[in-house]
């Protein structure tokens, strides 16, 4: 395994999951593209982290994203935000918007600002190898995600 070099001291990671994978990816000199392959998260899913449309990772996603990057997964988990469902009243509204597109509806409209919503489908696998789709979306005026 190729040695990385240690990130220095007083290097700024930033105080969010997307600053701090971005910031992480320039230092190590590498593009989506590589981070994809050494991570195994495809393309899409690291840009969507570095945008801020997903603000939170699964454990196996977060250690996978650390090794490629050259650092403990503490420092990713440090800066994630998971969401409280319980106390996030808009947590229905997600769940009818994700039904609404995996079941094509894919020109929708914002809860919150009524601005358009960038709206798709992403298919993956579970652990026994059957395909799931799970519905992404974000808002392009204000900070409005389904993850």
């Amino acid at each position: 395994m190729k040695q990385l070099r240690p990130l220095p001291p007083d290097m700024n990671l930033g105080d969010t999951l997307a600053r701090r994978v971005f910031a992480l990816r320039e230092f190590r000199n590498l593009t989506r593209k590589d981070l994809s392959r050494s991570s195994r998260l495809k393309e899409n899913r690291i840009e969507d982290i570095e945008t801020g449309i997903e603000t939170w990772l699964s454990s196996t996603d977060r250690q996978m994203l650390a090794m490629a990057l050259g650092v403990g997964a503490y420092l990713l988990q440090d800066v994630e935000n998971r969401p409280d469902l319980g106390s996030n009243t808009m947590y229905q509204t997600d769940i009818e918007i994700g039904k609404r597109i995996l079941a094509g509806a894919l020109d929708l409209e914002c809860p919150k600002c009524a601005a358009h919503l960038n709206c798709r489908v992403e298919q993956g696998y579970d652990m026994e190898g059957n395909v799931i789709k799970m519905a992404k979306a974000f808002c392009t005026k204000c900070p409005f995600v389904i993850r």
